[in-house]
């Protein structure tokens, strides 16, 4: 069991007023049996009024509108959150059963939308390795531990070489990313041995030796027969474990992107993002409050239309600038 303290602030500067922000967000933590919320505060710039709902993959999402003119957007979420020690799979059911299950399972509804293998993921390579440590692997569990491996052990670290739109193929070619990239080719692994496999968003505990601890993270969770789903981080080789807090599973980064939106204007922007998730409570410095990380876009409308919305490339923050 682990008592854990939760600070993420996202921050927006503009050159200049802009009005009519309109944001879905996703930085509710789960509240579940391996997860319980002891308390969770969202505050935003001008206090306006935030609806959440439940979406079909049972994260909540909130959704809000800052009508005002305004210079700057600033968004808090601070949570206790109390994790229990991941029980793992036992794994004693026999393995041919396991994977005559998981056959069944990829024919039904439920369980379809996270097995669809991208198209352009069709690597020789890929499928090859796949089928050959499906050979040595005796149950689908052990496979998953060892494609985790072999992400980590093969694929190098690097902060700025990808993007949030980046393809897993391309990844998968240059073996070369960060934490959303790893998942993502995980995840068509997975797929490709027939196991439903799906996007985290979260958190991972502030320790020194595990990458992501500063920022937002993520990571793949796998359905293992006669357990459940179980997730495994590459980007650490670990299975996820009381240290991972999650806040969103999908399909993909675009399932479960923290913050997204759009805004009335044509203005640079300016973002930062300050994360900390660790064991002791933390104060919230003035510094954590002004924007320091810069990353400035130009947004341009193709109309004449000085009013019209532009899409807001920086609202939909980027896992791999935080890193």
């Amino acid at each position: 069991m682990a008592k854990l303290f939760l600070k993420h602030i996202t921050g927006y500067s503009y050159t200049n007023d802009v009005s009519e922000s309109t944001n879905r967000i996703m930085l509710f933590p789960y509240n579940d049996t391996n997860q319980h919320l002891v308390n969770h505060n969202i505050s935003i710039t001008g206090n306006p009024e935030l609806f959440t709902y439940i979406d079909h993959f049972n994260n909540r999402v909130g959704v809000f509108n800052f009508l005002t003119h305004h210079s700057s957007l600033i968004i808090k979420s601070e949570a206790e959150i109390i994790t229990s020690k991941i029980k793992f799979p036992e794994d004693s059911l026999d393995s041919k059963r396991q994977w005559e299950i998981l056959e069944k399972l990829c024919k039904l509804i439920n369980y379809l939308e996270f097995m669809r293998i991208d198209p352009l993921f069709s690597f020789n390579e890929a499928f090859n390795l796949v089928n050959d440590l499906k050979l040595k692997s005796i149950t689908p569990f052990q496979l998953c531990q060892n494609l985790n491996n072999y992400i980590f052990e093969n694929f190098k670290y690097k902060a700025g070489i990808t993007t949030v739109n980046s393809q897993a193929k391309d990844v998968w070619e240059e073996k070369t990313g960060v934490c959303q990239d790893f998942a993502n080719v995980l995840i068509q692994l997975l797929r490709i041995a027939k196991i439903p496999a799906r996007y985290v968003s979260g958190y991972v505990c502030a320790k020194k030796n595990i990458r992501g601890y500063s920022a937002t993270h993520a990571w793949t969770e796998a359905f293992i027969p006669d357990y459940g789903w179980i997730g495994f981080d590459p980007t650490n080789n670990l299975i996820a474990s009381e240290l991972h807090v999650r806040l969103a599973v999908g399909r993909d980064y675009n399932d479960c992107s923290p913050v997204k939106g759009v805004f009335k204007g044509e203005e640079t922007q300016k973002m930062s993002v300050n994360v900390y998730l660790g064991t002791k409570e933390k104060e919230v410095s003035k510094k954590e409050l002004i924007i320091s990380k810069e990353k400035n876009i130009k947004t341009k409308d193709n109309s004449k239309a000085k009013n019209s919305f532009m899409r807001n490339l920086q609202m939909v923050q980027q896992q791999q600038q935080q890193q």
